[in-house]
């Protein structure tokens, strides 16, 4: 059943663009699926250099990712975050400097 699936956009920023070599695409997940979920088939689909910038060693989400879902800042560690069918992710590294 197409309820079964959920689409979501995603935007890639800076060296998760480069990483990627895309600037957007649209990802089909099982309904109910977390954000964990999400950032695990994005890393399986593009291979380990995305998947080092996605996580860390422990499996938790890289210090330096910035996720905002729907124009909304996730905060950090909230990888259990359910998503919906339509949501957009847009995927920054952080920024650092003086």
């Amino acid at each position: 059943m197409a309820s079964d699936v959920i689409a979501i956009q995603v935007r890639y920023h800076n060296i998760l663009r480069r990483a990627t070599d895309v600037d957007q695409e649209t990802i089909t997940l099982a309904a109910g699926a977390s954000l964990r979920a999400a950032l695990e088939h994005l890393a399986d689909r593009h291979g380990p250099r995305l998947r080092e910038m996605l996580f860390a060693p422990d499996g938790s989400a890289a210090s330096h990712l910035v996720v905002f879902r729907n124009r909304q800042l996730v905060e950090h560690g909230q990888l259990h975050l359910p998503l919906a069918a339509g949501d957009e992710l847009l995927l920054f590294p952080a920024v650092s400097g003086g």
